[in-house]
């Protein structure tokens, strides 16, 4: 119990209130019970949470601070998300900000598999962002799908990932799908000398994943798009730590958690260090300018945090996508460098000349700009 682990929370005010909300919590996250509970003296000095520092942010709200006990994580991430924010994530206006851990708690993650200097080795790409899109829409036939991940690849796109809404209803589907636009993409790859990824979206029947992922992988392909809020966070780390495999994630339902900005777990905590923690070699967001509220300190918070120092763990790759548009390339380049990855979905397979000319035309607009 020697080794601490703090958790940053905002809050509301005024300052009163908001000391009383971190002891709240300190007591809530460790031992439930009332703060005047007759407690041992090896409990309330071992395992109680400690308040710390409060401090005023503007607007109201407050950044304060409780001090655990590191054991109470026992390494894992389901326990580390209950201690840090089980019930009081049901207290309105309580957002979890960030977690500061020991070097051991790290130690019982791998991280990414691959992390950004394994995929650029995978794709032989140095010194400019990686270009992927999302096969759409779905309802596409296996055929219209295929065809369009082989002329993006044509066309010099890095990696096609299917869109987090196709889906197959049984195994049997996710086999005929997956093979026909795998085959599609190697052969595109054959006749052009490229090194596309395609990452079919691992869903499913629980008891299925493993399977799935199995074929996917025996079958040549080099990983997979999960969504972790759906799958389950745990779920994709254990996926993740057994397989060699590349993992996109995709934030399907995690705005649950961070939409109302006052509430919940911070966007760059959750999409940054959160999925790179589980695993999560590609980690894909709502850019600033979209179809989402995210605002471009929030995305470039979000990138910060996927590549920052985090133990031994690989830094992980920003995504940033949801309406992006060749008119964007500036600012993509600009917020996150080439440390990234550009997901054009939409507007890329609209381009009039397809996909491969969609592709063209955004790598020519990375060389002219990174």
């Amino acid at each position: 119990m020697n080794e601490r682990l703090i958790a940053v929370y905002e809050v509301p005010g005024p300052a009163a209130e908001a000391e009383k909300a971190a002891l709240a919590i300190a007591f809530e996250e460790t031992v439930e019970v009332p703060l005047d509970f007759p407690l041992p003296p090896a409990i309330r000095d071992g395992i109680v949470g400690r308040a710390g520092p409060v401090t005023p942010l503007g607007g109201g709200r407050f950044r304060v601070e409780v001090d655990f006990p590191a054991a109470l994580a026992s390494g894992r991430i389901g326990t580390l998300l209950n201690l840090a924010f089980g019930n009081a994530s049901l207290w309105p206006g309580v957002k979890l900000v960030d977690v500061r851990w020991p070097g051991s708690f790290l130690k019982s993650f791998r991280g990414p598999n691959h992390g950004a200097a394994g995929l650029r080795a995978l794709l032989g790409v140095a010194g400019r962002p990686l270009l992927a899109t999302a096969l759409k829409p779905g309802g596409s036939s296996h055929a219209e799908l295929a065809a369009a991940a082989a002329a993006f690849a044509r066309g010099g796109g890095d990696i096609a990932k299917d869109d987090q809404n196709i889906v197959d209803a049984s195994f049997l589907d996710f086999r005929s799908r997956v093979s026909r636009i795998g085959e599609a993409v190697a052969k595109a790859n054959a006749a052009s000398g490229g090194k596309c990824l395609y990452l079919p979206h691992l869903s499913g029947p629980q008891e299925e994943l493993e399977a799935r992922l199995d074929f996917v992988l025996k079958f040549g392909l080099r990983g997979v798009l999960v969504c972790p809020a759906i799958l389950g966070l745990d779920e994709v780390r254990r996926l993740a730590q057994s397989r060699p495999a590349v993992f996109m994630a995709h934030p399907a339902f995690s705005g649950a958690f961070y939409a109302d900005r006052s509430h919940g777990i911070e966007t760059s905590f959750y999409l940054g260090t959160l999925m790179r923690l589980i695993g999560a070699d590609i980690t894909v967001f709502p850019n600033a300018g979209g179809r989402f509220a995210f605002t471009p300190a929030e995305c470039r918070a979000i990138a910060e945090r996927a590549r920052a120092p985090l133990g031994d763990l690989a830094p992980s790759l920003p995504a940033p996508g949801g309406g992006m548009r060749l008119d964007d390339a500036p600012g993509m380049a600009r917020d996150f460098g080439p440390d990234a990855v550009w997901l054009v979905g939409g507007r890329l397979l609209m381009h009039p000349g397809g996909p491969e000319a969609g592709a063209r035309a955004i790598r020519e607009a990375m060389a002219n700009i990174v």
